[in-house]
């Protein structure tokens, strides 16, 4: 009978693969943590200032650092944010909206202070800088690639051992 693929495999691989799982794992959560990081401190740099003054769109509802999920497996690791959120791109990478106006009255807030549009507003231009939150630090990479190589010296180690050099 010809040895399946499991039959070849050495049995330390499996704790191999258990290794890279937890070290993903771990730059999973660094990941995450970065990116949580970026949501309290206002951004890394931080992010332009709001044109009406007043606490960011990112943290008025909490809906997108609340999004903010890791995932991870023996071979990746990723952080998503903004599932369903619909401002969530534009906050990302910055745009223009182009607002159509309304012929409804309107109240919003300009530097603190409100305003009311009693005939409603014209058509117009909304500029949105981009506040990235989903970035990482300098020093998180280097934390990141810190780990890379002991994940791969723990690989050659058990897939080498027994063989000729």
């Amino acid at each position: 009978m010809p040895q399946g693929f499991v039959d070849v495999i050495p049995e330390r691989w499996f704790d191999v693969v258990t290794d890279h799982k937890e070290s993903f794992e771990k730059i999973a959560e660094m990941m995450f943590q970065s990116v949580q990081t970026n949501f309290i401190e206002g951004g890394r740099p931080p992010w332009e200032a709001l044109a009406r003054g007043g606490v960011s769109h990112l943290h008025e509802s909490g809906a997108l650092y609340g999004s903010i999920q890791k995932f991870s497996g023996e071979d990746f690791a990723e952080i998503q944010a903004g599932q369903g959120i619909p401002y969530a791109a534009i906050h990302q990478f910055g745009g223009t909206i182009n607002h159509p106006g309304s012929d409804k009255p309107q109240v919003f807030t300009v530097n603190g202070a409100l305003v009311f549009a009693a005939k409603g507003t014209k058509p117009h231009q909304i500029r949105i800088p981009a506040r990235p939150y989903l970035s990482f630090q300098d020093e998180d990479i280097e934390a990141i690639k810190a780990m890379l190589p002991n994940m791969f010296l723990r690989f050659y180690n058990v897939t080498t051992e027994g063989r000729e050099n």
